[in-house]
């Protein structure tokens, strides 16, 4: 592997439907603010700030999905680089921390990585704005580690 391989996160799907549970939420922290305004008392209150509050954090959500630069996983001769979903901080691993490559979940939509530490990394398909570059991700990482022969 002579030149990095960069394959970027970019969620559309979850960051869809987070802006239209932001959007429908919006409409019930309305609706529940109209009610209370009517005499709907402290309960209505009570309504209007609970689904203010996950409005807020889905709106949050939606701000740190979003794609920007640098923002994925990252092959190159030293090892993979992985960017978390929620932090402005990568997880860099050599070669030589990665046992093994694996596909987990039912479907086989999360990547695992795992380490011979005692640990995992998950990567999961819903990352990617496609599935070919999930599959690429996959045969890439599997080309410079192979699965165990004696899965099963």
């Amino acid at each position: 592997m002579t030149s990095p391989r960069f394959y970027a996160f970019d969620p559309r799907v979850p960051r869809i439907a987070l802006f239209l549970g932001a959007c429908v939420l919006a409409v019930l922290t309305a609706w529940a603010l109209a009610n209370a305004q009517d005499g709907g008392g402290v309960q209505e209150m009570a309504r209007a700030g609970v689904s203010a509050g996950l409005m807020l954090a889905f709106l949050v959500a939606l701000h740190r999905l979003r794609p920007r630069t640098g923002w994925g996983v990252t092959l190159d001769a030293r090892g993979v680089r992985v960017a978390r979903p929620f932090s402005a901080s990568e997880l860099d691993l050599h070669w030589g921390q990665i046992d093994s490559v694996r596909r987990l979940g039912r479907r086989g939509n999360v990547l695992g990585l795992f380490l011979k530490e005692e640990g995992r990394v998950l990567v999961t398909r819903h990352l990617f704005a496609r599935k070919a570059v999930f599959e690429e991700l996959i045969s890439a990482l599997e080309e410079r580690l192979p699965p165990p022969r004696f899965d099963a």
